[in-house]
């Protein structure tokens, strides 16, 4: 159905291609005008200066990040009424981190890649079913607990249990699957994963957009090589070795988009274009690989970390100095 007054939507996302991609998309619905921010703090003063009818933001974003917008809308922080729809999005994410999300009632997950069709329909749902949305005091009393999987209302600050994280890689829905996040039971989770690529803490490219594409690569390498060491089914091999060659694809666009956007920098992007052609090619070996055929993937592993190890050097990564960040 098509909305019968206007709505006003805030889309927050830091990468410019999704922000674009969100807006356009929303924007063709009939009745809904669309607000954009690329990061929190335009988003907060947007969400303090206009009246917002739905929030679609990531989760991972340099601070205040999705989850820090939604605890401040919820808790009645900000000068916007505070049950309005939250759609929340996001490729990869800690799994304290989506619970703590449906703690304070996110109205629904959107995985990623999201597709325009897909999209529409959970705008036009939540526009019109509204979800039951406490007083905004019960936001405000909210201690999470991650080591106990579970949300309670602030007790007495002796009897207080302090905040322990326990890390779990949560996996994002298919592209056709647009029902949104159902947590997963405790042993369908994977923890403690060991690390075979690592990106460095406090270290850059100098755009936040390649840095997080390439921690999101990190993530989905390693999370293959631990069901690879665990001897997974094949099939659970085949999905991540996919999502690898996704990530990797994501990787090249964005880079590409920012080349083409930005100037000067010479030195940086012929290194960039350097190490992304062998990375195509290894990934075309990876995506050609038999997942039941250890013979054809462990040499992949050493190709894949020598890669890593000869592109986190410079130019391409230095260590993190805000002045030389670019947006």
């Amino acid at each position: 159905m098509i909305p019968t007054r206007t709505f006003t939507i805030l889309v927050v996302d830091d990468v410019l291609l999704m922000c674009d991609f969100l807006f356009k998309v929303i924007t063709s619905i009939k009745n809904c005008k669309v607000l954009k921010a690329t990061d929190g703090r335009t988003a907060i003063d947007i969400l303090e200066h206009e009246t917002i009818d739905m929030l679609i933001t990531d989760i991972e974003m340099n601070a205040p990040n999705g989850l820090e917008l939604l605890k401040k809308l919820r808790s009645g922080a900000l000068n916007n009424p505070h049950d309005i729809p939250v759609l929340m999005f996001s490729g990869n994410t800690y799994k304290d981190m989506v619970l703590e999300c449906l703690a304070y009632d996110v109205n629904d997950f959107l995985a990623k890649p999201l597709s325009a069709d897909g999209l529409k329909k959970k705008v036009l749902f939540h526009l019109q079913h509204e979800k039951q949305i406490l007083d905004a005091e019960h936001y405000k009393k909210i201690v999470f607990v991650p080591e106990k999987r579970e949300v309670k209302a602030a007790e007495p600050a002796l009897t207080a249990e302090p905040y322990r994280s326990h890390v779990a890689i949560v996996r994002s829905l298919s592209a056709s699957d647009h029902k949104g996040y159902v947590p997963q039971e405790e042993n369908e989770t994977e923890t403690e994963l060991a690390e075979l690529v690592v990106w460095p803490e406090n270290s850059t490219t100098g755009f936040h957009q390649l840095d997080r594409r390439m921690l999101i690569l990190a993530q989905r390498i390693n999370f293959f090589h631990n069901l690879f060491v665990k001897e997974s089914k094949a099939i659970a091999l085949a999905n991540e070795i996919k999502r690898i060659v996704e990530a990797i694809d994501y990787l090249i666009y964005v880079g590409k988009k920012l080349q083409n956007t930005s100037y000067g920098q010479q030195s940086f992007w012929v290194f960039f274009n350097d190490r992304i052609q062998k990375l195509t090619e290894l990934g075309g070996d990876l995506a050609k690989a038999n997942p039941k055929h250890n013979s054809q993937i462990q040499p992949l592993f050493k190709r894949i970390t020598y890669w890593w190890v000869q592109t986190l050097n410079r130019p391409f990564v230095h260590p993190i100095d805000e002045s030389d960040r670019h947006e």
